[in-house]
């Protein structure tokens, strides 16, 4: 019979059914030695030595001889049966897959059959199981065809068989009656394996996270997961379990904070480690396969201690059952086997002493930011594919809300918020509308509005040419020759338009737009424009690299210089009456375009603009209260931009985003003030040149419409020299109307003037002192009868809003009466008369009303932020409260019933 059999078929067999190839399986035939000592250990084995020696003889001669390495298949589930196996040698495991895993498992030793059931009975079929080699192993081989002509000839080898059968029946009856329990209990635990095609991201975080699963997958040590909810425990080990050698065993996950407790508030861990005489536990039920033990840190010092115990040994000590204290110390329970692998984890550190860990930290969303885009389009896909629908896409605008928001749900949260998206949006549409996203907003945008968005054509105006290089053209196409007639033109009032437009169009109307724009106008300032113009004349004729600021010294003593430069101005104003004498206004304007040209040729970017500049400092200080902000979202900036062309500049950059304009990503110089606008804490140093707006390629930028003031409400910085400038600002207002205090006091004889300047600069000093003096004696008086009151620098910009009403009041009658006859001025200044010209003014009741108008609006202001900036009850601010009605009547008293 071992003639009429070739080796061919055996090895052809063994290649198709070994992952590992034939190289693993090699079958040989037994020579005549080898028959002999066949013959006799089959004789010595209890089930085949009840055979007939010449039996024996007859198998050995028809037996193959083939030796396989560990973990190599000798038949799979589902391949046709061509011969039974004997093993001489080694370990094989049978089993078949399940829901959870390998099931039905049963393990063949030295001496035992296998793989014979169909081929016994000479039934067609395919194999219900497959068979693996544990350990290296010697296996003897009958092929199907000399198996039943064995059986014809000695049919004693058939009541072997059966006997075999008979016993594997058994063995396979309380088999299905184990896995059905395992199936029970195992149910709610057991969870899908994520796939190749997930996702990780492609952080940094996430990079280095995919090094530590294929380091965790390599073995088959313990890992601790160190994770706060959400942040994907269960992805992260599944990913692992599918990686490592127990793929095709059972992946697991338990909550231990969802364990029940018992009355005395104890957890009751018999899911977990199985209760003797009464359950088994989530470990013995396993088998084999791996487990992740979710807030493991709930657990009482004892469980664990033989959770601790279970990693070192690989045995699971079960809860007493129901036992008598004697029976314990008489038969202690049994530790039972359990090859599950353990992943454990817990928003805090777990400390697993003498125990060999991979110890994983898994970062927050708010710390992967720019993972997130990738766990959208993830999201998307798989939620737009439950629905039967096309894939839907985010427009920027939705990526910019998502990487703003905090999710304190980390990643499920962001899941969850995708899913409510998908199912908002209606069939038809491909991008998601702002609508379904409209919960998720970071607390920086509460009650903002992103003009940008919400009007389209803004943006294209604001990333054109024409903004604002195409207004810089008509502004000093205003500006120059406004300047030159200064000097040449007419001097009085009514007949100059150096002084109409200055002091009639661009104070009232500029303090009036501060609360809407901000600093819009130091991003058309004709100072600012000629130096820039020079600037670019100077670099072309003679190029060479600017001098840097010195930031720290300019951080530092900048602010008091600019400080000076207005007490100047306002003496200047004062005592040599500025507004009503052309060429010195015009002297003023020309000062001021000297500094910005001045440095503008020496130093880079604007230094003048952001540090020495004195309308410049008004500005900015004044931007803090306007309902407009440029800003850009931190999150965007940090995970999508790796360019910076916003403060640094750089050369155009390509926009991939689906709804991008074309003029989207230019190349510029970068913020001329040198602020990064994902940076800026207020206004101050953002004077809305739309610089960063032009060169983000992320569209990152946001043109908010907020409340009034918002800078000053939540965590402002103030700083002394700008807080001098605010109360010198304020100071100004009374050193207006000198003359009329110094005449209530009956001192209204004093002149004050250049022709008498050693008095009447000290004069001019304490009327400006005076907002000083008045609120630091009422916050002196505030803090004695409230110690907790924030510090003077803090409060006193609760005085900002009155500031600017007070010195917008003081021009309001200007702007009524004056501004309207600018064609008729226009036309003195060049030398006509303009009697027929139109003109458009007020009367001095309607100035007053307004007047009155703004100064009331300030005191039902104010307060709001005072309560806001300093925290306390209302009646804790009474001395600031009392001092801004009396500013109110105060200023109303001078200004309107005078």
């Amino acid at each position: 019979m071992t003639n009429s059999l070739q080796r061919e078929p055996v090895l052809v067999m063994l290649g198709q059914i070994s992952p590992l190839g034939t190289d693993n399986a090699s079958a040989v035939t037994l020579n005549e030695s080898l028959v002999a000592e066949c013959s006799s250990w089959l004789s010595f084995h209890r089930v085949w030595g009840k055979l007939p020696k010449e039996v024996l003889q007859a198998i050995a001669q028809s037996f193959y001889c083939f030796h396989v390495e560990p973990q190599t298949f000798i038949y799979q589930e589902g391949q046709t049966p061509i011969g039974m196996y004997l093993i001489k040698w080694g370990s094989v495991e049978i089993f078949r897959q399940s829901l959870i895993g390998k099931s039905l498992i049963r393990y063949r030793n030295a001496g035992d059959l296998f793989g014979y059931t169909l081929v016994a009975n000479a039934v067609e079929g395919n194999y219900q199981t497959s068979a693996i080699a544990l350990t290296k192993s010697e296996i003897w081989f009958l092929p199907q065809a000399q198996f039943q002509t064995l059986i014809g000839e000695y049919p004693a080898i058939q009541q072997v068989i059966h006997s075999l059968l008979d016993q594997d029946l058994h063995e396979y009856a309380a088999r299905i009656a184990k896995e059905q329990m395992r199936i029970q209990g195992l149910k709610s635990y057991i969870q899908a394996v994520p796939n190749e095609a997930s996702i990780l991201g492609s952080s940094k975080a996430a990079q280095k996270l995919a090094q530590q699963i294929h380091q965790a997958a390599a073995n088959l040590q313990p890992v601790i997961l160190q994770a706060q909810a959400g942040t994907g425990k269960t992805f992260v080990a599944g990913l692992i379990h599918a990686r490592s050698a127990l793929a095709t065993q059972p992946f697991a996950e338990m909550d231990c904070a969802n364990l029940p407790r018992s009355e005395d508030g104890r957890l009751n861990t018999d899911t977990l480690f199985g209760r003797i005489g009464q359950q088994p536990g989530i470990l013995e039920l396993l088998e084999r396969g791996t487990l992740l033990l979710e807030n493991v840190q709930v657990l009482s010092e004892g469980d664990r201690t033989r959770l601790i115990h279970y990693l070192k040994t690989g045995l699971v000590l079960p809860n007493h059952g129901i036992v008598s204290k004697t029976d314990l110390a008489t038969q202690p329970p049994q530790p039972i086997q359990s090859w599950v692998r353990l992943i454990l984890a817990s928003p805090h550190k777990l400390e697993l002493p003498d125990v060999k860990a991979i110890t994983i930290r898994l970062f927050t969303l708010p710390q992967r930011k720019a993972d997130i885009l990738d766990f959208a389009r993830y999201f998307l896909s798989q939620f737009c594919r439950e629905q039967n629908r096309s894939l839907l896409r985010l427009d920027q605008s939705n990526l910019r809300r998502l990487l703003s928001y905090d999710y304190p749900g980390n990643l499920s949260e962001l899941a969850e918020i995708l899913h409510r998206a998908v199912i908002m949006t209606p069939s038809g549409h491909t991008v998601i509308p702002e609508q379904a996203l409209w919960s998720v907003q970071s607390t920086k945008n509460a009650f903002r509005l992103d003009l940008l968005t919400h009007v389209p054509w803004l943006r294209r105006v604001l990333l054109s040419w024409w903004y604002p290089e195409g207004i810089w053209v008509v502004m000093m196409a205003v500006f120059v020759p406004v300047t030159v007639l200064g000097f040449i033109g007419p001097q009085e009032r009514q007949s100059s338009v150096t002084l109409n437009l200055f002091w009639a169009w661009w104070w009232p109307g500029y303090l009036f737009l501060f609360a809407f724009v901000g600093r819009l106008w130091c991003a058309v300032c004709p100072f600012m424009i000629t130096g820039e113009w020079l600037r670019r004349l100077s670099l072309w004729l003679w190029p060479r690299q600017q001098l840097p600021w010195n930031t720290q010294w300019l951080n530092r003593w900048g602010a008091w210089i600019l400080f000076a430069g207005f007490v100047a101005i306002y003496l200047w104003e004062k005592l040599w009456d500025l507004p009503h004498h052309a060429y010195l206004s015009a002297w003023l304007l020309v000062v001021i375009t000297a500094g910005a040209v001045i440095f503008s040729l020496i130093y880079e970017r604007r230094l003048w603009c952001r540090y020495l500049c004195p309308i410049g400092g008004m500005n900015g200080m004044f931007a803090k209260l306007s309902m407009v902000e440029l800003r850009s979202t931190q999150q965007v900036c940090g995970s999508q931009c790796n360019t910076f062309g916003c403060y640094k500049g750089s050369d155009a950059t390509p926009v991939t985003f689906a709804d991008a304009l074309p003029n989207e990503g230019q190349a510029t110089g970068g913020c001329p003030l040198y602020s990064h606008p994902a940076q800026l804490q207020d206004n101050r140093d953002c004077m809305l040149c739309m610089t960063c707006l032009k060169a983000c390629p992320n569209r990152s930028a946001q043109l908010n419409l907020r409340f009034p003031a918002s800078d000053l409400l939540d965590n402002h910085r103030g700083f002394w020299a700008e807080a001098a400038l605010l109360l010198l600002l304020f100071g100004g207002v009374f050193m207006h109307h000198t003359q009329t205090i110094l005449g209530w006091l009956g001192w209204g004889g004093i002149p004050i003037d250049a022709d008498h300047l050693l008095m009447s600069i000290p004069i001019a000093l304490v009327f400006l002192a005076i907002p000083a003096i008045l609120t630091y004696l009422t916050h002196a008086i505030a803090r004695f009868f409230d110690p907790e009151q924030p510090h003077y620098l803090t409060i006193i910009y609760a005085y900002l809003p009155f500031t600017l009403a007070a010195n917008l009041a003081h021009y309001i009658p200007a702007a009524m009466m004056e501004a309207g006859q600018i064609l008729l001025v226009v036309a003195r200044t060049l030398g006509f008369s303009g009697a027929s010209l139109p003109t458009l003014t007020w009367s001095w009741d309607v100035a007053q009303f307004l007047q009155g108008v703004t100064l009331l609006s300030a005191m039902i202001f104010s307060p709001y932020p005072l309560l806001r900036i300093t925290q306390r009850p209302i009646f804790k601010n009474l001395p600031h409260l009392l001092l801004m009605l009396g500013f109110t009547a105060f200023l109303f008293r001078l200004m309107i019933l005078e």
